[in-house]
């Protein structure tokens, strides 16, 4: 992040938008520094592609402001779209045309010249290890070269800030690795990201910052450590006991312990709180005639973090009805 300005590219303030009596998106507001990997997470329904297409200029807003390099995106759309690339969830490319004419037809659309975009469909076709299939049809591509060819199009015109929406959904473990790595040198070449993705630790290693969306409503934001940070009380508790102990009894005695799971002659014990928990383990054991024989407790992941603040969101809901 050093080497890139940190003004805000994408900006959003009390951004909302309703279908009929359901809020999809209420008063949503962030900002995306230049040069970072925004992660735009939620459940499915959160907003997350709602506000792409609000971005983007799919959809209209209802209320609030939305603004992409300074430009607003719906009072100046063409100059948003001269700065954003898109990939979509489904791709939008043509599937009877081969990868290098796609390349060339968007090049086309955006005002390049003959031989620039011939040129930058060489270059891209390269970079995404396309060149030996770009004279293959889309849709004869497995899904994980379409999903390159799907990026690489974003990148046509060079623009300043990439959307990527579930940019790996659906690939297969090599595929998602290589995507994810195209995605590192889109960043390093100094590209802005917004990123939607279910894939918690995609987000965890992608990601300069993270923002949570439960309900249309953002529930947390900052740096994956800010976000584990906001749940650090909550642990997973590693204890082996010397003896067989009931989970009903472990449970009972050990109030701080949320849930209990025994696998490999240890229990995993998610903790609301560490030290209380501990605790309370060890006066267990004592009154159970065992002994602890090994104990170990590690910070949240973000998939921990994550989980924990939806629940906490939907105890709040229930909470206010």
């Amino acid at each position: 992040m050093a080497e890139h300005e940190t003004s805000a590219v994408i900006t959003a303030s009390q951004l909302t938008k309703r279908y009929g009596e359901l809020t999809a998106l209420d008063r949503v507001t962030f900002s995306v520094r230049r040069g970072e990997v925004f992660a735009y997470l939620g459940p499915n329904g959160a907003g997350k592609t709602t506000t792409i297409n609000i971005l983007c200029g799919l959809l209209r807003r209802d209320d609030g402001e939305a603004a992409i390099c300074g430009a607003d995106i719906e009072r100046d759309p063409v100059a948003v779209k001269q700065r954003i690339g898109v990939v979509p969830e489904e791709s939008n490319l043509y599937p009877e045309l081969t990868g290098r004419r796609n390349l060339e037809y968007l090049g086309e659309l955006y005002g390049l010249s003959r031989a620039a975009r011939r040129s930058r469909a060489d270059e891209l076709l390269e970079t995404f290890g396309l060149t030996d299939r770009a004279g293959a049809s889309f849709r004869s591509l497995s899904r994980g070269l379409k999903r390159r060819l799907t990026v690489a199009a974003a990148l046509v015109h060079s623009p300043e800030v990439i959307l990527l929406d579930e940019p790996t959904v659906g690939l297969d473990v090599p595929s998602a690795r290589s995507l994810r790595e195209v995605i590192r040198s889109i960043h390093r070449d100094g590209a802005t990201v917004f990123l939607t993705t279910h894939n918690l630790a995609e987000a965890e290693a992608l990601s300069d910052r993270v923002l949570i969306l439960v309900r249309g409503k953002v529930v947390a934001e900052g740096t994956a450590a800010e976000i584990r940070r906001q749940v650090e009380r909550a642990r997973t508790v590693s204890v082996t006991f010397s003896g067989e102990v009931a989970e009903g009894a472990l449970r009972d005695a050990c109030p701080a312990i949320r849930a209990a799971a025994h696998a490999d002659g240890a229990w995993r014990l998610e903790a609301s709180d560490t030290h209380a928990a501990l605790a309370q383990v060890v006066r267990f054991a004592e009154g159970q005639g065992v002994r602890v024989v090994e104990i170990s407790s590690a910070g949240a992941t973000l998939e921990e973090a994550f989980m924990a603040i939806l629940q906490d969101s939907s105890r709040g809901e229930e909470a206010d009805t």
